[in-house]
């Protein structure tokens, strides 16, 4: 696929090695004939850890082969600045205040930036304790972020600044999915890779990922919070907004509290951006969006001034103003089929407030950007459904092809059941059924003994049945809030304990629950099937998606994220050849239609039944041959 510079499909399953394998296969295209421009590599991870996992590997490749590759690792600039280490200010802003902040410091205007300023002499020419950084990145070969940054602030220049120009002399650049799907950011960091997006090669790992990415890059959502500090900020900073922002501060709430008596918390509903824009104008004395878009720029620019007056001060260069008029410029710019506008309700001080967004529908308004590449390898434990990739992500059918890697660990290693007495299907639940699932739930950990981790469709049922639970063990429910490294630290010291998740949340994907290289789960139970939340923005999606693929439309807005989800909270069981566990999955609607669309090995596997006492029994027998092993 590199050499013949083709888009290569791969699913593959998690645990067996993808990272150095595609690095393997890049070393041999280069051996082969890939050179110049065109040997040059872009690695794109979804999170920090994914990233970690590529760094360490090409250490690996060095150590072991002799091989020197020299890699540019990328984290968001936010995330390799120094001076957030030494201004405490700076360490709770918000990632798009840091961004104008930062661009406001480097532009030589105001407050300045210090490791900046040390960073570059005339012309933008690298001083030399810059120069000594760029050294000491390139004879490590790869430098995490968190390796570099304590040299570059004892060197006392930009670490973010030292990795672009480490990117001049590097076979490889490593870092999200924005420095590919973000217009500017990949025009800026190809510049410095001296290379051209054609002639560059990309890995994207993970790449079930992409096509959310994509979308949330399109994408935003503010709260009625946010616009009330930014009354107070407009007032305090003597900035004539002419009321605009306690208006939508009223408004939004007002649009939440609707929703919440429709649907509760937590549902997007459909609003219309033309009603809001005509409300704004008229309370604003505007005539026209051009009009409109010119207020709101110039509150833009009195956020970047208020930001830089707070900078000077020594004070978190923040503003709610700026951001508040950056929202409203993108609301009501987003429009046409590709857009929805949605209000929501949340709870706040025990009150019920309100948000307000417009959310991207179409992902290959950014991913598009794959057919302009030289090669790229999008792969992932959960490609189970190439075509959805190929259409929803706009790639040329042309230059795809598809691969699948059959898992490497044995299937007598896994025990894959369906508990079919219950479902978490929206019409049929009620209490007695959260009751019936809980009491089964129960019976199921126990059965499998050790560590389980059990995944929910969503909090709400999560916490449902968290609540109803009584097994006298120890159990970790994940909150918004939760970190990796408790999950981590939690499930390493515990022999027997419970792990409650949300599919598609951070302890369900990408988290590598393992010590020493092997798993540390005995089970993974997930409680019913995953299907996206039916909220109007869901079917939003669902209606674009059958007007533009047809029949395909709704499968692909419902039922592709939920076999997405089951399989990545599955593939937290088994890291190794060696694991051995069970795999449960708490709803009758995954042995009836659904099961068709599973993989040719899960349904051949499956072992469905309504009764506890015969499910139990398979697991305490497959968890006994388990010790036996």
């Amino acid at each position: 696929m590199l050499l013949r510079g083709r888009i290569g499909l791969i699913n593959a399953p998690c645990g067996i090695g993808k990272s150095i394998a595609v690095l393997t296969a890049y070393l041999m295209a280069r051996k082969a004939g890939l050179s110049g421009l065109e040997a040059k590599l872009m690695v794109l991870t979804r999170t920090k850890a994914q990233l970690e996992i590529y760094v360490r590997e090409i250490r690996r490749i060095r150590e072991a082969l002799g091989i020197w590759l020299k890699a540019a690792v990328f984290a968001s600039r936010q995330d390799m600045c120094p001076l957030k280490l030494d201004a405490e200010n700076l360490a709770k802003v918000g990632y798009k205040d840091f961004l104008r902040a930062c661009k406001q410091m480097r532009s030589r205007t105001g407050a300045l930036c210090p490791y900046y300023e040390a960073t570059y002499g005339e012309r933008l020419r690298l001083k030399a304790s810059a120069r000594a950084a760029v050294r000491k990145a390139l004879e490590m070969g790869a430098t995490l972020p968190g390796e570099l940054v304590p040299i570059c602030r004892d060197l006392g220049v930009c670490a973010y600044e030292v990795v672009k120009n480490v990117a001049r002399k590097a076979d490889m650049l490593v870092g999200n999915y924005n420095y590919l799907l973000l217009t500017p950011v990949r025009e800026a960091i190809l510049w410095r890779f001296r290379a051209d997006i054609y002639e560059l090669n990309c890995v994207i790992d993970e790449a079930h990922n992409i096509d959310e990415w994509a979308i949330k890059v399109m994408s935003d959502e503010l709260s009625s919070y946010s616009f009330r500090r930014a009354e107070k900020e407009a007032e305090e900073f003597d900035v004539q907004d002419r009321g605009l922002m306690a208006f939508m501060a009223e408004k939004v709430d007002e649009m939440g509290q609707e929703t919440y008596k429709l649907h509760g918390l937590d549902h997007e509903r459909l609003v219309d951006p033309d009603i809001l824009s005509d409300m704004v104008m008229d309370k604003l004395g505007l005539t026209g969006q051009r009009a409109l878009r010119h207020f709101l720029k110039y509150l833009e620019e009195e956020g970047d001034r208020i930001r830089l007056e707070r900078a000077e001060k020594n004070q978190a260069p923040i503003s709610f103003l700026g951001r508040c008029a950056s929202f409203l410029m993108d609301f009501f710019a987003r429009r046409g089929r590709e857009f929805a506008h949605y209000s929501k309700a949340y709870e706040f001080r025990d009150e019920v407030r309100g948000r307000l967004g417009v959310r991207c529908l179409d992902p290959s308004m950014t991913a598009s950007v794959l057919n302009e590449l030289r090669s790229a390898i999008l792969m992932s434990g959960t490609l189970w459904n190439p075509d959805y990739y190929v259409e929803v992500l706009g790639l040329d059918r042309e230059r795809v092809d598809f691969l699948s890697v059959p898992s490497p660990f044995p299937r007598d290693n896994r025990l894959l059941l369906v508990d079919k007495a219950v479902t978490t299907k929206y019409e049929l639940r009620s209490e007695e059924e959260f009751n019936n699932i809980a009491r089964r739930l129960e019976a199921l950990v126990r059965a499998v003994g050790g560590r389980v981790a059990a995944y929910f469709p969503s909090y709400d049922i999560m916490e449902a049945i968290a609540r109803r639970l009584s097994l006298g063990i120890p159990i970790l429910v994940e909150q918004r809030d939760t970190r990796v490294e408790d999950v981590l630290s939690f499930m390493r010291g515990h022999e027997t304990c419970l792990l409650l998740g949300v599919a598609r949340g951070k302890v369900s994907e990408g988290i590598d629950i393992s010590a020493g290289g092997r798993g540390l789960l005995s089970g993974v139970i997930i409680v019913g099937l995953p299907y996206p939340k039916k909220t109007g923005l869901q079917e939003a999606l669902t209606a674009y998606f059958e007007e533009k693929f047809g029949r395909r439309g709704w499968h692909y807005a419902n039922t592709i994220p939920c076999l997405n989800a089951l399989a990545q909270a599955a593939g937290r069981l088994r890291r190794s050849e060696l694991d051995r566990g069970v795999v449960i999955i708490m709803d009758k609607r995954a042995d009836g239609r659904f099961k068709r669309f599973l993989p040719r090995d899960w349904r051949a596997d499956m072992v469905a039944s309504d009764e506890l006492n015969v499910l139990t029994a398979l697991i305490r027998d497959f968890m006994a041959d388990s010790r036996c092993h």
